[in-house]
């Protein structure tokens, strides 16, 4: 399976609004990579685990299809 990117929006109701990308496991329950994130007019490249996830927040995210779609679920996008 190939490499995709793709940008998941964290919504209001969202799980992990209001918690950090380490909260998510993303990379250990999915294999996806948030390399950055999109809050309003500025981007956060290269976000640490204990970044901060906002309602708004878009995440620009690097993995297989099939854990881009797993990871959409999983954070309610």
């Amino acid at each position: 399976e190939g490499l995709a990117i793709s940008w998941l929006t964290i919504r209001e109701d969202s799980p992990y609004a209001e918690g950090t990308i380490a909260d998510t496991q993303a990379r250990s329950r999915t294999g996806v990579s948030i390399v950055a994130i999109l809050r309003g007019d500025r981007a956060i490249p290269a976000p640490t685990p204990d970044a901060g996830l906002e309602p708004g927040d878009t995440l620009v995210v690097v993995g297989t299809a099939k854990g881009i779609k797993e990871l959409s679920k999983l954070l309610g996008s």
